[in-house]
């Protein structure tokens, strides 16, 4: 077996470390939003597109072979043919109306509520109001016939369903009514706006760090790329930090916007590329 002071996989300890370090932060950020379910189907999925991608571009003569995917993947040639079909004649996942409405648990079960034949009620054609627990027709059984997981007591369901106004109890707390079929952990439009806005940054730094990855072997010229922190901040100087650090930042994005102005052209075409500058300031608590 070989040993860690060996340099490759020294390198490959780095790379894995760089790798745990931003995805723990992004799943930290999705925990509640996306089921970890979902979160290996979009992966798969993405996976797989840009794999092909790749071995495509090496090879723009010929079509991708199975057995090439699969060994990039590691999974089944079963697997590659299910995911290729799914990608083949699917809308993008963002645009999916299924794929949306399973996101999370709680998601699943608020659709078969409203469109399964057992739950809607045949006379007035609406959601059954559904005993919590019980033999027959529940909230218990629904649940069941809704999501994968198991284990996990109705209460807590019911809790999540509850706070997000989805629901309510009725009947001194032995029944349960469907009240909106939408469900969302975000507490705000707000709130969906600045993680659009957070991710779309994250996605463009992702993009400068490939660029300077290829850039050698491309001969091309590297994106400028820097960063400037401290591991000894005083917790009693943040506040003043972030307030220098604004009006600071605050500066530099108008000359920054002054700087792209006169490149931007008046009318869109196909030839046209985005390109931009993001700065930020973070901090870190020492229990990343």
């Amino acid at each position: 077996m070989a040993a860690m002071n060996d340099p490759a996989l020294r390198e490959l300890s780095i790379l894995i470390r760089a790798f745990e370090l931003v995805f723990r932060k992004l799943i930290r950020l999705l925990i509640g939003r996306i089921s970890l379910k979902k979160i290996q189907e979009l992966i798969r999925v993405i996976f797989i597109e840009e794999a092909e991608a790749i071995l495509k571009r090496e090879s723009p003569e010929q079509n991708v072979a199975l057995a090439e995917l699969a060994l990039l993947a590691d999974v089944d040639t079963r697997t590659i043919k299910k995911t290729r079909s799914y990608i083949a004649l699917s809308m993008p996942l963002y645009q999916d109306v299924t794929f949306l409405s399973e996101l999370v648990p709680e998601t699943c079960v608020l659709d078969l509520w409203e469109s399964g034949s057992a739950y809607i009620d045949q006379v007035t054609g609406k959601p059954k109001t559904l005993k919590i627990k019980g033999s027959g027709i529940s909230f218990e059984s629904l649940i069941k016939e809704a999501t994968s997981t198991s284990g996990v007591p109705v209460e807590y369901f019911l809790q999540h369903l509850v706070a997000s106004n989805s629901v309510t109890v009725v009947a001194n707390g032995t029944e349960v009514q469907l009240i909106d079929t939408q469900y969302t952990s975000f507490e705000s439009t707000d709130q969906t706006t600045s993680l659009k806005i957070g991710l779309a940054v994250v996605s463009n730094l992702l993009d400068t760090i490939t660029h300077n990855l290829l850039a050698p072997a491309q001969g091309d010229g590297a994106f400028y790329q820097r960063g400037c922190w401290t591991n000894r901040l005083s917790k009693e100087d943040r506040e003043q930090l972030r307030e220098m650090t604004r009006q600071f930042l605050s500066k530099l994005d108008e000359k920054a916007r002054e700087l792209i102005r006169p490149y931007e052209r008046d009318s869109v075409s196909n030839e046209q590329i985005t390109a931009g500058i993001s700065m930020f300031y973070f901090e870190e608590d020492g229990t990343s």
